[in-house]
């Protein structure tokens, strides 16, 4: 009998996919997108599409029909959003017992921040101090920062959307309290003490109630540095009462399943409770490595069979996530390391960790020398990733030495006298392409000049700072009115004058036959730019500053053209001299 596994995006799906999958189990894999990572493995049987988690009736119908084509085992919720999908189902359906999940009453308290830390209070395990804040009114202030604002459930709809929300650490008043307005009309905040150290894991496998196997880590990377996944991680020998105290909690719970119970230690080897992760979690990769094959284990109660004893693991052995890790290293060296809150570790024995594989004691997520073509696609997207921002750089070098032969070219159109009508171009056509126009017209009495922007709504005005600003450079822009570029318009020109990159990409996207004869007003400046900013969001100061960089674009580009005027009506003049003289 086959074994579904839903969530395929997550690092715990495909993790649970290959491990049942050397085991000779058939694996359909789910996912809402056919292009994840383990779409890519040679582990799954079937590859089906599953339907989004916010609506849990047709995801049970879709669950319904699956199973009635297959008869499924088992089915694995690899994230929080499957589980919420599957907590709807009536505990006794087959489809969710095939989950093999806890009761309602044990999945919501472990789903629930604050009903987990009520709890563990109870049964005597330390948990940081904590509020509860459900409304605006009750948002306060905290006496003590840093703190750690927890919403009490990760999972929430946002405008149609489950949106995962993570926990945030504040250093401020204004960051508490702009965090909490944006979180509380979705759901009630847990304020916690910050707890500085390490954190520890302890996961399980239980069978109603019943501690099966157990297997504790430590986080040795963690992404971001102020507190997130783990990147890097290490078997460990559960420290302190760790074992102890988690075990009592999911006891207590009466569990059944997997799950993992997650920690703080402080300085003082001091352990604090922070939350229970109630099904596979995104280090899979490590127990299993290291001995613990949470996955098969989890088969065998689905079976109604024992799992055996608790396996000997490899204690120090290591497990990391590469695609993550790279962006831990690049966060890492750039740290600043005075900033207690962010958890940094030296660079080079960061780096020379890197060769720990050599020594047989770390492994890869996802490495299976029977599964490379995950391996290879996890090295590529890796790689693309890492270069992706050296890639961007050599493309806007290109690009721009792309605009800089254009505007040479540009250059010896004006010299000529060519240009007899042209249009300044920006977003909105509000406030730099209309003041560059009204210059223009003060000072090029040869050539037609018009202004326009790529907005879409036209007949704007100009905003009142530009308005008052402008008039201290002898322009009125009180009556003029925005309007949208066209092609028409641009067919009608022979200049057209950008103010920065986003109108000459936006130029280039929508009138490709028009940017031969376009260039940026800045590259006329003594200080040639590419750039002149926008001044709608500006405060006064800056917005002079831009004015006088468009007065002093249009003074030099009206000479440039005055010139050109006169080189062309000399050469007019030889060649009528040469005429008379035939």
């Amino acid at each position: 009998m086959p074994v579904l596994v839903l969530d395929g995006h997550s690092r715990a799906a495909l993790e649970t996919m290959q491990s049942l999958g050397r085991a000779g189990v058939e694996v359909d894999i789910a996912a809402e997108s056919d292009s994840v990572l383990a779409m890519h493995s040679r582990y799954a049987t079937r590859r089906l599409v599953q339907p989004g988690s916010t609506d849990k009736e047709g995801f049970a119908s879709w669950l319904r029909q699956q199973d009635w084509m297959r008869s499924y085992e088992l089915i694995v919720p690899a994230t929080e959003a499957s589980l919420l999908c599957l907590r709807a189902i009536d505990e006794h359906n087959p489809l969710r017992v095939k989950a093999v999940l806890p009761s309602n009453e044990a999945l919501d308290i472990a789903l629930d921040k604050r009903a987990t830390c009520r709890l563990a209070r109870d049964l005597g395990i330390p948990v940081p101090g904590s509020r509860l804040i459900s409304t605006k009114d009750e948002i306060g202030e905290s006496e003590q920062f840093p703190v750690v604002l927890k919403p009490v459930r990760s999972k929430v709809v946002m405008n149609g959307e489950l949106r995962t929300l993570a926990v945030a650490i504040v250093r401020t008043e204004e960051q508490r309290r702009e965090q909490l307005r944006r979180w509380l009309p979705f759901t009630p905040v847990l304020q916690q003490q910050y707890v500085a150290g390490r954190g520890v894991g302890i996961e399980f496998l239980f069978d109603h109630g019943k501690p099966l196997w157990h297997f504790a880590h430590e986080r040795i990377h963690e992404f971001p540095l102020s507190g997130g996944a783990s990147s890097y991680r290490r078997c460990i020998m559960p420290p302190g009462h760790m074992l102890l105290h988690a075990q009592r909690l999911m006891s207590a719970l009466r569990w059944h399943g997997v799950a993992m119970v997650e920690f703080k230690m402080d300085s003082d080897g001091q352990l604090w409770l922070m939350e229970i992760n109630p099904r596979m979690w995104g280090s899979l990769a490590l127990p299993i490595d290291a001995g613990v094959d949470f996955p098969f284990g989890l088969l065998q109660v689905a079976r109604g069979k024992a799992p055996g004893p608790q396996p000997a693991c490899k204690i120090g052995y290591c497990t990391r996530d590469l695609a993550t890790d790279a962006e831990w290293f690049k966060a890492n060296l750039r740290a600043d390391r005075s900033n207690p809150l962010l958890m940094t570790r030296p660079r080079l024995l960061s780096f020379a960790g890197l060769l720990r594989p050599l020594t047989g004691k770390e492994s890869w997520d996802f490495f299976d020398w029977r599964d490379l073509g995950v391996t290879r696609h996890v090295l590529a997207t890796t790689l693309k990733e890492q270069l992706a921002p050296l890639n961007r750089k050599i493309a806007a070098w290109k690009r721009e030495r792309d605009w800089m032969r254009r505007h040479k070219k540009v250059l010896k159109s004006i010299a000529t006298g060519k240009v007899k009508r042209m249009v300044f171009v920006c977003l909105g056509n509000i406030c730099r392409s209309p003041f560059a126009a009204a210059l223009a017209k003060q000072s090029i009495a040869a050539v037609e000049i018009d202004s326009a922007g790529f907005y879409p709504r036209e007949g704007r005005s100009t905003p009142e700072k530009m308005l008052r600003i402008t008039r201290q450079f002898g322009v009125d822009l009180s009556a003029h009115r925005s309007t949208r570029l066209s092609a028409r318009l641009l067919d009608q020109c022979d200049l057209v004058l950008v103010m920065d990159r986003e109108n000459m990409v936006q130029l280039e996207r929508e009138f490709p036959e028009s940017v031969q004869k376009a260039t940026f007003l800045g590259l006329f400046l003594p200080k040639p730019s590419v750039v002149i900013d926008d001044p709608y969001a500006a405060d006064a100061t800056a917005t002079e500053q831009i004015c006088e960089q468009i007065v002093s674009g249009v003074e030099a580009l009206a000479e440039r053209i005055a010139r050109g005027c006169a080189s062309a009506a000399h050469e007019v003049s030889i060649g009528s001299m040469k005429a008379d003289a035939h």
